[in-house]
């Protein structure tokens, strides 16, 4: 029973007007951000530079972040970042002058006119110099201050400015980017070579784009799926056969997954051709299920918790609510996890990133963690599951309906 129910809804599925606006946002999502994929060569000495990466010198912390701040304070405007969107924070002036009293007492320089000059002066002398590559303005901090009292008057700014700034926990880490040497920009090479075995650092980079997009949108396919047959007026009837509730309920939801599966791992070719391409020319022996890996270890959980999620509300409420409720759920983990797009950050957000094909290292740190948040939502999601075959149950026995025929056939017993 449950076999022809599956492929019956597989069908169903395929013929859904969402269902294709789905693969078709992803096939824009992939086309836009990795249609132009170009696979990484191996570092050679002598290049101009070999990228950037963040230090963990406290030293570099601390330049790098009261460079921010003194041509934050000079331009007299403040990025922030308190939702993840950019906005333009202007303080007035009791916040100016606690601005500049902390840039005095971090960098002994005071007033507007003596932090200008210590600008003009550190660009004056050229960025071609390692400490200067990145472009980035860097000012030594006062003889004596401690790290301690410094992410103290740091944390005071990121409460001034009204949080999310590169001032705040968490943020302040980032600003030290430093320039790779030859040899660290070797090192990353050979994990994404031998490690990664090439197509690992790219599937991940894979499900990092992919990863955004189905958090948010199969809730859409789950939603209009099961509100159809209230639409097609055929619920009472799909009620009284001899499918079992779990039956229904479960070949419906495995049917849209197995599709969206079906549909990633078709775009996943794409670049796995790329890598194994690039491979047989460079002599490196990929791993031709790595993208088969990611998707189902990465990118399916998040998928089962939306559809699961969007079954759930719909089959409780008979209305699209769950559409509201995911689309603040991925809100909220979109943007509250900008700072851990590098990987090896990955906490319980419901769509882990890794925005770089490098950083094996972080993910290797991270993987415990990222397998706990995975395991996590595919069984949060198996649990919503259950939940909904159990309201379909109580519907089919004309309970739990809050509006609809069903409920107005319950209340016809009762007349006199």
């Amino acid at each position: 029973m449950f076999g022809q129910l599956f492929i019956k809804e597989c069908r169903q599925t395929l013929k859904s007007l969402i269902f294709w606006l789905i693969v078709l946002g992803l096939l824009l999502n992939f086309s836009t951000q990795l249609g132009n994929m170009e696979i990484m060569d191996a570092p050679v000495k002598g290049q101009e530079e070999y990228g950037y990466h963040t230090s963990t010198d406290r030293e570099v912390i601390m330049e790098s972040t009261l460079g921010a701040l003194a041509e934050e304070y000079c331009r007299e405007n403040y990025a922030t970042y308190p939702i993840g969107f950019y906005k333009n924070v202007t303080l007035n002036k009791k916040e100016i002058n606690r601005i500049e009293e902390i840039l005095e007492e971090t960098t002994g320089l005071s007033g507007m006119e003596e932090i200008e000059k210590a600008i003009d002066g550190w660009y004056a002398k050229g960025e071609l110099e390692t400490e200067q590559r990145t472009g980035r303005l860097m000012l030594k901090p006062e003889e004596g201050l401690t790290y301690e009292r410094f992410i103290e008057l740091m944390d005071e700014v990121d409460d001034i400015l009204g949080g999310g700034s590169k001032y705040g926990e968490g943020h302040r880490d980032k600003n030290a980017q430093v320039p790779m040497t030859y040899e660290e920009a070797l090192e990353e090479y050979q994990f994404l070579i031998k490690n990664d075995r090439l197509t690992g650092g790219y599937a991940r980079l894979f499900s990092d784009y992919m990863v955004i997009f189905l958090s948010i949108l199969p809730v859409f396919l789950a939603v209009t799926r099961s509100l159809r047959d209230r639409r097609a007026k055929i619920q009472e009837l799909i009620y009284t056969r001899r499918a079992s509730s779990v039956v229904v309920v479960s070949s419906r939801y495995f049917a849209m997954l197995a599709m969206l599966a079906v549909s990633v791992l078709a775009l996943s070719v794409i670049p796995l051709m790329q890598c194994v391409k690039y491979g047989s020319v460079a002599g490196v022996s990929v791993d031709i299920f790595a993208f088969v890996k990611y998707t189902f270890g990465w990118l399916m959980p998040s998928v089962m918790i939306t559809l699961s999620v969007g079954m759930f509300l719909t089959e409780l409420t008979d209305t699209a609510v769950a559409v509201l409720v995911q689309g603040a759920w991925w809100f909220v983990s979109i943007f509250g996890g900008v700072n851990s797009l590098k990987g090896g950050m990955y906490g319980w957000n419901l769509a882990p990133r890794h925005n770089t094909e490098l950083n094996w290292k972080g993910y290797h740190d991270g993987f415990s963690q990222l397998a706990a948040n995975r395991i996590f939502y595919a069984a949060l999601s198996v649990a919503l599951l259950a939940f909904t075959v159990f309201i379909y149950s109580q519907k089919r026995k004309g309970r739990l309906v809050f509006r609809g025929k069903i409920l107005a056939d319950r209340k016809n017993k009762f007349k006199v």
